[in-house]
């Protein structure tokens, strides 16, 4: 496991992006591991999103407890990917222990990980910019707000929209645009 202490040491500071644990040696628990970096009060932290079948537990962790933690799950799991800015990591962990640590430098350098706590969603429609058919359905207010009951109703709209805008640049711009909502 000193492979894996080593490349944890090299890796988690600001140019770390994300790292997903994966593959259970065991049936019952946690099944897979998801690890991104955040700042909070000035520090930077390691917020390990650990998944059961059915529910989510988060920890905000310092450098330090985050590489025990990380070798913790070493033991649990068999196979890690970690990303940073330049390089892309995929741990495998045999049953014996054995590990083998693949690295593999990217083309070009990624950005740099939203170190946000709470992020923000992006939505096609803003909420706090009025937008009169959702004052019509009833899930935006006069200023802009949504309605606190219809927030699904919110986010189901935007999704569709988000649909409509993949494939909007592989339309013919020549023909008219007919689009057909069932449900």
């Amino acid at each position: 496991m000193e492979e894996i202490r080593q490349l944890l040491q090299a890796v988690l500071n600001i140019d770390f992006i994300r790292a997903v644990i994966s593959n259970p040696r065991g049936k019952e628990g946690i099944i897979r591991v998801k690890v991104r970096p955040l700042e909070k009060k000035g520090k930077l932290l390691f917020q390990f999103e650990s998944f059961t079948e059915k529910q989510a537990f988060h920890r905000n962790l310092e450098k330090e407890e985050a590489q025990e933690q990380f070798l913790a799950y070493a033991e649990q799991f068999r196979q890690m990917q970690i990303e940073t800015v330049e390089e892309e990591y995929t741990v495998l962990i045999s049953k014996k222990g054995k590990v083998t640590v693949r690295k593999k430098r990217r083309k070009e350098k990624a950005q740099a990980a939203d170190l946000a706590h709470n992020r923000r969603k992006h939505y096609i429609l803003e909420e706090g910019r009025a937008v009169p058919f959702l004052k019509d359905l009833g899930v935006m207010t006069e200023d802009g707000k949504i309605v606190r009951t219809k927030t699904d109703k919110f986010r189901q709209i935007n999704r569709f929209l988000e649909f409509v805008e993949d494939i909007l640049p592989g339309l013919d711009r020549g023909r008219e645009l007919t689009i057909l909502d069932f449900g």
